[in-house]
């Protein structure tokens, strides 16, 4: 079944709320970067809380607020194995064409890998996977598709929102490469988050809107990255 399309000037004040919302944010960020927990709060609890109370003013439920976002029930498993392939080879190309190859190949060669990999999955999964693409996808992108008319430009537009919102994190995270400089941080935030907002928002859209299949992928693509920061966390 597929996912359910809501009235466009049903969802209307939904989009300007929550694009209201992103950009304050935004703002926010520039002063405190947050932790993943913090994550759970400002991605998940405080968007869902803002649609369900919009969507409670017609009749909505909590459970078709979580439907709106790609959580149904009757087809969470959509998409969801080429999905898995795909960022399973997303993650395996990033040993070839990554700047920070270097880093992965010995973690692989010395078989490290085989229990860091599952650990930052796991982790990716319950944290930045799972909070980015519930407002990302979930909340911003359905939203555009639904008003426009047009999934394409959903996508397009929330790619960019997705780029801006990792600039403040490129240039005071001390862990990214464009750290504490400005240019570096807004192309290396512009061009990693358009090109990942791309080609999530393209499986979110061909999954039917099933946010699980578009979580798995994010957590695979960055689960090498987030492999090397558990290793040389650790020591």
């Amino acid at each position: 079944m597929s996912a359910p399309r809501p009235n466009p000037f049903a969802v209307r004040n939904e989009l300007v709320v929550v694009v209201a919302y992103f950009f304050t944010y935004l703002g926010y960020l520039f002063l405190h970067q947050e932790n993943e927990i913090l994550h759970w709060l400002s991605l998940v609890l405080v968007p869902l809380l803002i649609v369900h109370l919009l969507q409670r003013r017609r009749g909505g439920t909590i459970r078709g607020c979580l439907g709106s976002v790609g959580l149904r029930s009757d087809s969470w498993k959509r998409g969801l194995w080429w999905a898995a392939l795909l960022g399973i080879g997303l993650s395996a190309a990033q040993l070839v064409v990554s700047n920070r190859s270097a880093e992965f190949l010995p973690l692989v060669r010395s078989g490290q890998a085989l229990y860091l990999f599952p650990v930052a999955l796991a982790f990716l999964l319950m944290t930045a996977g799972f909070t980015e693409e519930f407002f990302f996808r979930g909340v911003i992108q359905t939203r555009l598709g639904t008003v426009w008319h047009s999934r394409v430009g959903a996508v397009l537009v929330t790619s960019v929102l997705f780029g801006l919102y990792h600039i403040p994190y490129a240039y005071f995270n001390s862990n990214w490469p464009s750290h504490g400089d400005w240019g570096s941080a807004i192309s290396s935030a512009m061009g990693q988050g358009i090109v990942g907002g791309l080609i999530l928002g393209a499986v979110y859209e061909r999954s039917d809107r099933n946010l699980i299949a578009s979580v798995v992928v994010h957590s695979l693509i960055n689960a090498l990255p987030a492999m090397t920061m558990i290793k040389f966390g650790g020591g």
